[in-house]
């Protein structure tokens, strides 16, 4: 994946891509929280992880392309406001625990990944994603 292609990918996760029309977008990390179908999946969770690794140098320069700090502030803060207890999921009673379990999860990591790649801390942010491969975040 080129940097090109994460950016578009990241658009498609955020729902911030204009082809709506692109089953990406339905399907993304947010297009399938709303409405809801049933089941997360976590190979978009692990694409938006893998964008951000491949857009670190981008993410970590002094000026960023805000096109990336928009889509990932919002997959964060959608993701977020639909999921508390507060959101149309939670409300609704459309996540289990479990899902809730692991929405929250992804989001807390994309969010600490991004936070530590903007300090210019790489290897810190990547220790939360690594506990998860590992089995060992919750």
């Amino acid at each position: 994946m080129n940097s090109t292609r994460a950016k578009e990918l990241l658009s498609f996760h955020s729902s911030r891509n204009s082809d709506i029309e692109n089953p990406k977008w339905q399907n993304g990390f947010l297009g399938c929280l709303r409405p809801f179908q049933g089941q997360l999946h976590e190979e978009n969770f692990t694409e938006i992880m893998q964008c951000l690794n491949v857009l670190k140098d981008e993410i970590q320069a002094p000026a960023i392309d805000r096109e990336i700090v928009s889509d990932i502030i919002n997959i964060i803060h959608m993701a977020r406001c639909w999921s508390d207890k507060d959101g149309t999921l939670e409300r609704n009673k459309l996540l289990s625990e479990e899902q809730t379990k692991y929405l929250f999860a992804w989001i807390d990591i994309i969010e600490t990944y991004f936070m530590y790649l903007l300090e210019d801390n790489e290897e810190e942010g990547a220790l939360v994603y690594q506990a998860y491969l590992d089995d060992q975040y919750f």
